[in-house]
């Protein structure tokens, strides 16, 4: 008797594209800790959520980043029907756009947001790299205590997710104005009498912007920063002022910092600069930069406007957890879980569900063919401190089994009673 050949399926498995990634709880438990933690001090330290829009017009990044080729480099640009649009490769060029379109400050003489969201870039190759930003942002009429607080909320934050041998890093640069006409002349003189010493790119931004020589890693390019002029000592006496009173406020908060007379942040950020690093025992990452983005707002308003906060990165955030061993914090969120055993029970526990959720209670559900034992361990790896059970002969009792997850002790309750007693448990 002939063989039956069985041909293999020649479709395509789906599969995410090579730089991006997929966020899931199970697999990526540090992004939920994370986003909870998050919303939670934005939340507490007054800052309202924006959502901003995956796509912008070419012209708000074109306009924003006018001085920052590099940005738009890395920007991905395309063609959404008759408009050319950014794909978003940060989320505050959306957030200052929307400030100055709809004229906030207008309405509000002091606006503190907060923001969260997917970007893209693309590398050198053209390869895209998707990221999580989140960011603290405060727009208006504002003193060196809202820096201070600013600060002090990203500090809290990596604090309470576990984070240990964290570092902020805080320099001054000055106002537009005097950067350029000051420190930045003076700088560019010493590099010339060490070029030899730096790389291609920094070579390049001496005759660009200079400041961005402090942000080399090279090491070659670092030992010849550390021995240049300070921009400390080309300051006027208002950011002399300015930088005394936000490190007055932060030492008023106990926030430990680490005065860097050699750091600059990203190109647009003007005044009090500072970043936060992770400082491992293999490596160090870089979670996040802030300063003030007045400049940048110039560009797309045509005046400047007060504008100060913090851009994070919540992959390099992940990873240093990751890296100290930090567990992600037990999610208790799931109160109850519900075990139906039964096309009749599962009926009736449909009911229940929504009976519970009416209530007030966080419900698992599992309306599948598992049986009890399977079952109660999915409650227990779902972190739900009671689950309720439901047979044949319970549901045609209207009756309802109630199991304590952690002991193993179970009782039996009336249907109309069983809402009142699960509150009771999780002392509701």
């Amino acid at each position: 008797m002939a063989k039956t050949v069985t041909k293999k399926s020649t479709a395509t498995k789906p599969g995410s594209m090579n730089g991006l990634r997929d966020i899931y709880t199970q697999t990526s438990p540090h992004w939920h800790a994370i986003l909870k933690r998050l919303r939670k001090t934005g939340k507490s330290y007054g800052f309202m959520p924006v959502e901003a829009p995956i796509v912008e017009e070419e012209k708000t990044y074109t306009d924003l980043f006018r001085d920052q080729p590099q940005v738009l480099e890395r920007t991905i640009f395309t063609q959404l029907g008759n408009k050319s649009v950014a794909l978003r490769s940060s989320v505050l060029p959306s957030i200052l756009r929307y400030y100055v379109q709809h004229k906030i400050f207008e309405e509000q003489p002091m606006s503190k947001w907060f923001y969260t969201g997917n970007i893209i870039e693309q590398d050198e190759r053209q390869a895209a790299h998707l990221n999580y930003q989140f960011g603290f942002e405060v727009l208006g009429t504002f003193s060196h205590l809202s820096e201070a607080q600013v600060i002090c909320a990203v500090w809290e934050f990596l604090r309470t997710l576990g984070l240990e041998n964290i570092q902020i890093e805080v320099n001054m640069l000055g106002d537009g104005g005097v950067s350029q006409s000051g420190y930045p002349s003076v700088l560019k003189d010493y590099l010339k009498t060490r070029d030899f010493d730096l790389c291609d790119d920094c070579i390049n931004h001496t005759t660009g912007r200079v400041l961005n020589v402090l942000r080399c890693n090279n090491l070659s390019c670092q030992l010849v920063v550390a021995e240049a002029p300070s921009v400390l000592d080309y300051l006027d006496d208002d950011s002399k002022s300015h930088f005394t009173n936000v490190l007055e406020a932060l030492d008023e908060l106990s926030i430990p910092y680490q005065l860097n007379q050699y750091y600059a942040g990203p190109q647009g950020t003007s005044r009090t600069n500072f970043v936060i690093k992770y400082i491992g025992d293999k490596e160090q990452l870089v979670l996040g930069e802030g300063g003030h983005h007045e400049l940048m707002l110039k560009n797309i308003a045509g005046k400047a406007m007060p504008s100060f906060g913090f851009v994070g990165n919540l992959a390099a955030i992940a990873k240093a957890m990751e890296l100290q061993g930090v567990e992600p914090q037990p999610d208790y969120s799931n109160e109850v879980f519900l075990v139906p055993l039964g096309e009749l029970a599962a009926k009736k526990s449909l009911r229940l569900f929504r009976d519970l959720v009416i209530s007030g209670i966080i419900v698992h559900d599992h309306f599948g063919s598992e049986g009890v034992k399977n079952q109660l361990k999915a409650a227990q790896d779902c972190k739900a401190p009671v689950a309720l059970i439901m047979g044949q002969k319970e549901a045609m009792d209207e009756m309802v089994i109630l199991r304590d997850v952690k002991s193993g002790m179970q009782e039996i309750f009336p249907y109309e009673k069983i809402i009142d007693e699960v509150k009771k448990r999780l002392g509701k």
